[in-house]
């Protein structure tokens, strides 16, 4: 798998900085979804398996079914991608809907939220839009294969790899480990602030029109749109 647009020196790859800023949104709908959702995470699926052991062990007030919800939501929204990047394999377009998905499903979660605020069922149906959202992001991520910067929710090894390496004098690839650890810390400290000042509807849309704008600035650059091997697989068309 290539992990850069061929031919193009790092200024001129878009990538990096568009998995950057996605993980800031990723942080964010963390936040949103830790703080409106009942305790639950929507990208970081460590942290709900975590919690579904403390339910098993007997651990009190833990027995709300989001953190299972949000597993099965984010296991469908990897599927999902896999099964359509096997369909088209190496497709440029396969980026781009991927995104446009994504878009769509935040768009529905940001009416759920409007329109049912408080039942118990529509926060159920957040979580399980979101987390597929984040499914469909991690896959799509993982599959482009920038350098240390494989998916969004790899920050506890990106904090390791930083240290470890630093500390070993092997750092080469630091600034985007750091890069990772700060975009996703700034992403959940506004994802915060706008949950606590704004409610669930309005966070959510404005991480909805946040990734929006990051997709159209994807679409709009000259160096993408030419390239049709973007996933490394030379020769498949758009």
């Amino acid at each position: 798998m290539r992990t850069s647009l061929p031919g193009l020196k790092a200024p001129d790859d878009p990538m990096p900085a568009a998995v950057l800023s996605l993980t800031v949104t990723s942080g964010m709908l963390d936040a949103i979804s830790f703080l409106s959702l009942g305790n639950v995470f929507v990208g970081m699926m460590t942290g709900n398996v975590m919690v579904v052991g403390f339910a098993l062990g007997g651990a009190p007030h833990l027995s709300d079914p989001a953190p299972l919800l949000a597993v099965a939501g984010f296991v469908a929204g990897v599927a999902t991608a896999g099964a359509a990047f096997r369909v088209a394999p190496g497709c440029r377009r396969w980026l781009f809907s991927a995104l446009a998905g994504e878009i769509s499903l935040l768009a529905v979660t940001t009416a759920v939220a409007f329109l049912a605020p408080d039942s118990r069922m529509g926060r159920n149906a957040c979580v399980v839009l979101l987390s597929t959202t984040m499914g469909i992001r991690c896959a799509v991520i993982r599959r482009i294969g920038v350098p240390e910067l494989r998916a969004t929710f790899a920050f506890t090894g990106a904090l390791v790899a930083l240290v470890h390496d630093a500390c070993a004098g092997t750092g080469a690839h630091a600034s985007r480990r750091f890069g990772i650890i700060a975009a996703m810390t700034f992403g959940a400290a506004v994802g915060a602030a706008t949950v606590i000042q704004l409610g669930l509807g309005w966070s959510l849309l404005a991480t909805s029109l946040a990734v929006a704008a990051i997709t159209f600035a994807l679409r709009l650059h000259p160096h993408l749109n030419r390239n049709d091997s973007f996933f490394g697989l030379d020769g498949v068309g758009s």
